[in-house]
């Protein structure tokens, strides 16, 4: 099925790099990045699935951190 996807201009722009990086073309490399968080998403982050008991703690400060730290690298330098 065909449909249009307004992206910005970096994102379009590094959307593009990778795929042409990794040989795919850019329709298969947003449908298996698709793909891949549709699964990820019905499922804890990874990091609550290895530490266990950590799933039944309040997970906001956590979550919270984790945003914060990842906002910080840029996958350009990478």
């Amino acid at each position: 099925m065909k449909t249009t996807l307004e992206l910005p201009d970096e994102l379009l722009r590094r959307t593009k790099a990778l795929a042409a990086l990794r040989g795919m073309s850019m329709r298969d490399l947003i449908a298996h990045a698709l793909e891949a968080e549709l699964k990820e998403g019905v499922q804890s982050p990874r990091w609550q699935r290895l530490a266990g008991k950590a799933r039944k703690l309040d997970t906001a400060p956590v979550k919270k951190a984790l945003a914060a730290e990842f906002s910080k690298v840029d996958a350009g330098s990478w």
